[in-house]
């Protein structure tokens, strides 16, 4: 899933605000996207955060219906 902050109004289908972004370690109020890839475990140069409980559940929730 991809991680955004340009929050748009109204969010698009299967986009999640992330209610505690500055929980989360983010710098901007973020969405996340319905955006799936697989990059190299090497690529990653730092974790940005971590998601809070509610939007982890919420993103939960979301993905089962995206997915079925």
């Amino acid at each position: 899933m991809a991680i955004t902050s340009q929050v748009r109004k109204p969010l698009k289908s299967g986009e999640i605000k992330i209610i505690d972004w500055q929980k989360a370690g983010l710098l901007k109020p973020s969405v996340i996207k319905p955006i799936f890839t697989t990059i190299e475990k090497k690529l990653i140069l730092r974790t940005m955060g971590a998601l809070e409980k509610t939007d982890e559940e919420n993103l939960k929730t979301d993905l089962q219906k995206l997915i079925g």
